[in-house]
């Protein structure tokens, strides 16, 4: 698993980086916006051989990687130069290809593409016409050439050098023909959405990074904008969504090269979520510059600009989302560019792979039709039967020391092992809760505690669940009120403790808590953990329903002794504990990508059926645009939570990565519910285990995934916080 470039990719970005530093600033960009093109850019970016970048090495190119170009793409969608750079570099390609060779691209001639077919004749937009030598296009059962010129420039939103050219059966010459040429044909076009896309979602990471950067200089009220939710929230749902276009970018390039079935499919959600993304963004990173933000002299408009010029040149984006569906389910081909060398991979190791292999088989066994419908109808996924046998192979807590009765093995594996019960949708909070708290004695627990709970915990004995909210703070833990006060007992030093907890999951059945208290009156320093036995005098737990139809509990403290052996930490130091519990539940977990995929695939199972008049929904354009949408954002989620793993396994964790799986995924999970149970209504909502009764209670669960482990509001908080480097939104 490594999603690092390699040294020649961060070597090719910087050198074009700098390159485009010096020939093409916003001053540059803004004087020649009116012709579409810089030719003192393009020839730089010639002198560097980029236009042959993709051309084989038998055909007088580098025959460098699509990796390697989508490097050049995102550069290009960072510093948005005035030249015609994916599309020179995909025509080139395609020359190439069809006629053993590319003369004259090497000296500066511009050969483009045009993007849509030209059976019909009639005349149609061509980015970098006006600056071309030669057209390449499709018609009929040919790729046919043109040569230019082809016209002035015609003012355009993105200011992209484009014209309208008459193209059609009888302009211009055959280049090829034939089934060949026209896969040929069909994986430039391909290659040029997938470029697109990675272009698109940089331009917008560099926009929302200059509107972050503007928010922490200006100032209103008396204190800098980003610490504003108002502004900061919608921000940094912005660099989220464009993250995950640009690593599904990335995860495409390795599907294309594994030969995935899905392939084609992920180019066409590649584009249509990047488009999505990037306009998006550019218009909420704009508004932070306030009415500056809408002037020429700005740079926030130019990459609002350019992003839809991009993004609307082969139409409407939407349009991918059908060409997926019918990729997915009905068998529609794609023709692939080759992909090349990868050193990138959103795989797993071998490794680890072979021990999510060994949770798999546990899971087949143990999943029958019979615990599927038990799982959907249980409020509390408590399911102790599959938790002892995983306990009995060393696999219920992967990563603990085989001495403490875990497996030993590596972050990977674990995240592995995680994606197996995601395939599954099986829950494992409880289990996550308890793997917390044996690492939270690990690291700091007294010696008898660590005796006490430990092996009892590695057994598949004993559980433990987490109290941290109350009624009177929610999310804000450091509000505790529950409170921990010094007392001599009969066994020597106590704590007493009183206070009510909310929201306390698996309170009912869990033996241990994982209790937060005050102990001091600082809000943030008089904080104390311990791990509290529920079987104590004090201890009650009551019962409370939720709209998911799962159990929550509101738990009560009353005078509860405790002994200072099942204290976490120093006193007062629960800060810290605390910091080391949030990155284990936040850091490297799946965040609603289970429940995504088990959703998906109940909607499928419906859509495959005929309706009362039989028709299959499937057939429809309005269920393959749904049902595409879902496929999608899975995919996002699946890629984001795939970085926080990665980063998480090599020891390198950025504290926004979770926070934005769990924020997207949860927010998708909810969106995506309602827009299924919307489209297979009136049937949709009706409670019972069949495919729409499951989605039913999707969106039921949806809601509350929104909320729990940090709502959405708190996520998007540490997101602008130590994503954007944005002020504290919280007080």
């Amino acid at each position: 698993m490594n999603l690092e470039p390699s040294d020649d990719q961060r070597m090719l970005r910087e050198m074009l980086s700098r390159a485009l530093e010096r020939s093409s600033p916003p001053a540059r960009i803004r004087l020649l916006e009116d012709a579409g093109h810089d030719a003192e850019c393009w020839q730089a970016f010639v002198e560097m051989g980029l236009p042959l970048l993709r051309v084989a090495e038998a055909h007088g190119g580098a025959g460098a990687s699509l990796m390697d170009a989508v490097v050049i793409a995102e550069t290009i969608g960072a510093f948005l130069p005035l030249i015609p750079a994916v599309e020179v570099v995909v025509a080139a390609r395609l020359l190439g290809a069809l006629t053993g060779g590319a003369d004259g691209v090497a000296e500066g001639e511009i050969v483009t593409l045009a993007l849509a077919d030209a059976t019909r004749a009639g005349a149609r937009p061509v980015v970098g016409a006006p600056v071309a030598g030669r057209i390449l296009f499709r018609c009929g059962d040919a790729v046919r050439v043109v040569h230019g010129p082809f016209g002035a420039n015609e003012a355009n939103t993105g200011s992209l050098a484009t014209a309208h050219v008459p193209l059609g059966p009888d302009v211009g010459a055959v280049v090829a023909s034939g089934p060949q040429a026209l896969a040929a044909f069909n994986a430039a076009l391909e290659e040029w959405k997938l470029l697109t896309a990675a272009a698109m979602a940089a331009a917008a990471r560099r926009s929302v990074g200059l509107a972050a950067d503007y928010a922490k200089e200006r100032e209103a009220f008396g204190q800098p904008i980003g610490s504003y939710q108002g502004l900061a929230h919608p921000l940094a749902e912005a660099s989220v969504d464009v993250d995950g276009a640009a690593l599904l970018v990335w995860r495409t390039v390795e599907r294309i090269a594994q030969g995935h079935a899905a392939a084609g499919a992920m180019v066409s959600m590649a584009f249509w979520w990047a488009a999505k993304a990037a306009r998006g963004a550019t218009v909420r990173a704009m508004r932070v510059f306030g009415g500056y933000g809408m002037t020429l002299e700005y740079d926030a408009q130019l990459y609002f600009r350019r992003v839809n010029g991009w993004a609307l040149a082969a139409g409407n984006p939407d349009a991918e989302l059908a060409r997926a569906a019918q990729r997915l389910w009905q068998g529609a081909a794609a023709d692939l560019p080759d992909a090349g060398e990868l050193s990138i991979t959103f795989e797993f190791p071998a490794s680890s792979q072979e021990a999510a292999a060994k949770i798999r088989a546990v899971m087949a066994e143990h999943v029958t039709p019979e615990r599927a419908r038990w799982q959907y109808e249980s409020n509390d996924f408590f399911d102790k039967v599959l938790f002892k046998k995983l306990a009995e192979r060393n696999l219920l807590f992967p990563d603990w020391p085989v001495a403490l009765g875990g497996g030993g093995y590596d972050a990977f594996s674990c995240a592995a092992i995680r994606d197996v019960f995601a395939d599954y949708d099986w829950d494992g909070v409880i289990v996550n809760i308890a793997d917390m708290l044996g690492k939270m004695l690990m690291r700091f627990g007294s010696e008898r505690a660590k005796a006490e709970i430990l092996p009892k915990l590695a057994a598949g004995e004993t559980f433990a669940t987490l109290g941290y909210s109350e009624p009177s703070c929610g999310s804000d833990i450091f509000g505790a009120r529950t409170r921990a006060v010094r007392a001599k007992g009969d066994e020597g030093d106590e704590w007493v403790i009183d206070g009510q907890k909310m929201f306390t999951s698996h309170g009912h059945m869990a033996d241990y808590v994982i209790l937060l208290t005050r102990t001091g009156e600082s809000k943030h320093g008089g904080i104390t953990l311990f791990a509290m036995p529920t079987s104590l005098p004090g201890y009650r737990c009551h019962e409370i329903k939720t709209v998911g139809g799962e159990r929550t509990n509101t738990t009560f403290y009353d005078g509860v002794r405790l002994h200072d052996d099942y204290r976490l930490g120093e006193v007062n130091g629960g800060a810290k504990v605390l910091a080391t519990l949030l990155a284990l539940e936040q850091g490297a977990g799946d965040h609603f990508v289970g429940p995504l995929r088990a959703m998906l695939e109940a909607a499928l199972e419906w859509a495959a059926q005929p309706d009362l008049v039989g028709v299959v929904p499937l057939d429809t354009l309005a269920a393959q645009l749904t049902l595409a949408t879902v496929a999608a954002r899975l995919e996002v989620a699946d890629v984001l939570n795939r970085r926080a793993s990665e980063a998480f396994g090599h020891g390198r964790p950025a504290k926004h990565f979770g926070p934005s799986t769990k924020l997207f995924a949860s927010e998708a999970w909810l969106s995506c519910s309602a827009d299924l149970v919307a489209l297979a209504a009136p049937e949709s909502v009706f409670q019972a285990f069949t495919p729409l009764g499951r989605i039913e209670r999707h969106l039921r669960r949806a809601v509350p995934s929104t909320v729990y482990a940090g709502t959405s509001e708190v996520q998007r908080s540490i997101i602008a916080e130590a994503g954007l480097g944005l002020p504290r939104t919280r007080a």
